[in-house]
């Protein structure tokens, strides 16, 4: 998943996360130790990030559910807007949500 412009700075936005990660669990019967849950940062504040604050909230992610990652954005060209990411960022982000993905798939085997 990933985090958008809107709740930006919303302390309670991981338990919001985590109720709708229960509710997919719940509904397509999956096991939550086998169903891992990635999360990209927004743009970062180095770049100017109009939302960056909200990447501390979301390297807080993994404290309340346990199977997820953070899926750093550090570096990862922006748009003019400094609130989305250029093609180049987007596919710079991609790659590592791909990379992070075989790591635990390789993990499990």
């Amino acid at each position: 998943m990933h985090q958008g412009e809107s709740n930006t700075n919303d302390t309670l936005w991981t338990k919001k996360v985590k109720v709708v990660y229960d509710n997919l669990l719940k509904d397509l019967k999956l096991n939550a130790s086998t169903t891992p849950l990635l999360a990209g940062e927004v743009v970062h504040a180095d770049q100017g990030g109009v939302c960056a604050s909200m990447n501390t909230i979301i390297a807080t992610l993994p404290q309340t559910i346990a199977n997820s990652y953070v899926i750093s954005s550090s570096g990862c060209p922006d748009g003019d807007d400094n609130l989305h990411f250029s093609a180049e960022g987007y596919r710079l982000l991609g790659k590592r949500y791909a990379t992070k993905m075989l790591e635990i798939l390789n993990k499990k085997k």
